[in-house]
């Protein structure tokens, strides 16, 4: 991949990525290859972006142990968050006015009740990011904003009615092996903080990074992107210390969970061995940098 000056200076990581990795096409082939051959899904949600959203969360609620996804649930009352833990088969430890992040789950939930505790956290988490965008201090905003205006965490009618057969059709197909294939790779960690808060990744199972790709990669520029993220977040999870061996990617349109050692990975898109340590580094320093320098909105 041969950037130009122009997109360089817009695109720093990208430019870095592309110097260390130059074979990451290979991959990005491969990837293509394998989708062409797996039976896809017949879903069209009307919101994509919020249905790739519940879908993530959900997977989250039915794999982690330990409630996940405390900072969205911190910016509920507490009796409603109790009801979306409680929803998605999760107990308090010891007593019901325990935290909730000492909270655990006990069992596995319904779909119907997954998607609706999923669902709820989706609209918090669109609310966040949003604000987030703004550079307001994003958690007490929604916060305040979900006590004033409490139909917002429901949603249009028509949209989660749509969002809802699309959610069944995907969790039937995940409930199929997927689900029991992830559990197997170790205990889960859900939207696993990097360098600080400034990337997170979908997933850390055990030592096998994860992100959930819910929509289209039938085309270059998503594969690319999709490459692009997983290195980032591998090279990040190590520069943070975190044991990382494997990274992976569950493609739930296409029905289908990838998996490559991290080692055997870079070392191809490389095209020799190559130094981790210092290529995340240099990863790190590179987007320590950028959001210094990023101006306020």
């Amino acid at each position: 991949m041969i950037m130009r000056s122009h997109d360089v200076s817009r695109d720093p990581v990208g430019a870095l990525l592309a110097e260390a990795f130059p074979y990451q096409h290979v991959l990005r082939a491969d990837i293509a290859a394998d989708l062409r051959r797996c039976p896809v899904l017949l879903i069209d949600p009307p919101n994509k972006s919020f249905f790739g959203n519940v879908v993530e969360l959900a997977i989250g609620l039915a794999l982690c142990d330990q409630s996940p996804y405390l900072d969205l649930l911190r910016c509920l009352d507490h009796a409603l968050a109790k009801r979306v833990l409680t929803m998605a088969g999760y107990r308090p430890t010891i007593d019901p006015a325990t935290p909730f992040d000492a909270w655990r789950r006990t069992d596995s939930a319904p779909p119907a009740r997954i998607f609706t505790a999923a669902s709820r956290l989706a609209y918090v988490r669109s609310l966040v990011n949003d604000l987030d965008r703004r550079r307001f201090d994003a958690g007490d905003v929604t916060r305040d904003l979900l006590e004033r205006y409490p139909r917002l965490l429901i949603g249009r009618p028509t949209e989660i009615y749509h969002t809802r057969c699309a959610f069944r059709t995907a969790w039937d197909s995940y409930s199929s092996g997927f689900h029991s294939a992830l559990r197997s790779y170790g205990p889960a960690t859900a939207q696993l903080p990097l360098l600080d808060g400034h990337r997170h990744a979908d997933f850390l199972l055990g030592t096998t990074l994860l992100e959930v790709k819910s929509g289209r990669l039938d085309e270059d520029t998503y594969l690319n992107e999709l490459i692009r993220q997983i290195l980032t977040y591998a090279l990040l999870a190590r520069h943070d210390g975190h044991h990382v061996t494997h990274v992976a990617v569950y493609a739930v349109r296409y029905q289908r969970l990838l998996r490559y050692p991290i080692i055997e990975l870079t070392n191809q898109f490389a095209g020799a061995p190559i130094d981790l340590a210092v290529t995340g580094a240099n990863l790190a320093a590179l987007i320590r940098d950028r959001s210094r320098r990023e101006p306020a909105a």
